[in-house]
């Protein structure tokens, strides 16, 4: 074997190793996005805890659905921009909820509203104000995700503000009290309004980690097994020249 045949193999073996530990990496994450399915599926269906008083920290709330009492902050909006309903374009309406005993508020996601822009709507067509328990799962705020929010309308002492991500560094300064480190994704449910349009949060895409796995094997067993037969129908060509030759 020739030093130049050598240092090919050596290459296509480098190759299908860094394909297979590239597979086994796809593959771990699908076990990640398993276990995050799984404790989502366990949040939305355990018996729901009920917030009394001070709202609980961030890691005591994201393993639970929580019920909270209180009543909208309607005078202070945040639209989430680019939130896509079944192909139409939309925001999904977050309003602080105020609760009963405490001086810190929620962050409500509730839920999705049209918006040809993607960016503009009028939650204030669909008021809530009164008082009611909302149960729904705790989705983490962001920190430095993006720049300050946007005004969108300022109507009287209505503000609306339009903004990519819940970001709590922009969101702090332009309320008038504190906010719970989480945001409240509100479900669907008996007594829930049909606007905005609440919806459970999508479950993390398992499938895709499991077909880019078996890409990769692929990939793997083509550059080994290609070579193998690339080398093995060279060497019988070159045998078959060689035996040519020395035939009378």
């Amino acid at each position: 074997m020739t030093v130049r045949s050598i240092l090919v193999a050596l290459g296509v073996l480098a190759g299908a190793a860094v394909c297979v530990r590239l597979g086994f990496w796809q593959i771990s994450r699908l076990h990640e996005k398993q276990a995050i399915n799984a404790a989502l599926h366990a949040a939305e269906h355990a018996a729901p805890l009920v917030i009394d008083g001070e709202p609980p920290d961030v890691e005591q709330a994201r393993e639970h659905r929580l019920e909270a009492t209180g009543r909208f902050d309607e005078r202070h909006q945040f639209l989430l921009s680019g939130r896509a309903h079944d192909g139409e374009p939309g925001v999904e309406v977050v309003t602080p909820l105020r609760l009963a005993g405490s001086a810190t508020a929620i962050l409500v996601n509730r839920g999705w509203l049209p918006s040809a822009d993607a960016a503009t709507a009028r939650p204030q067509d669909y008021p809530e104000s009164t008082v009611r328990a909302v149960r729904g799962l705790a989705e983490p705020l962001q920190h430095g995700a993006g720049g300050p929010p946007s005004r969108v309308l300022e109507s009287g002492t209505t503000t609306l503000w339009s903004v990519r991500w819940l970001d709590a560094d922009s969101i702090a300064p332009r309320l008038p009290y504190a906010v719970a480190g989480y945001a409240l994704r509100e479900l669907p449910g008996p007594g829930v309004p049909e606007r905005p349009r609440r919806s459970p949060p999508r479950p993390a895409n398992e499938i895709m980690h499991l077909s880019y796995a078996i890409q990769w094997f692929l990939f793997a067993t083509i550059m080994v097994g290609g070579s193998v037969v690339f080398a093995w129908s060279r060497r019988r060509r070159d045998a078959m020249s060689s035996a040519g030759e020395t035939s009378p």
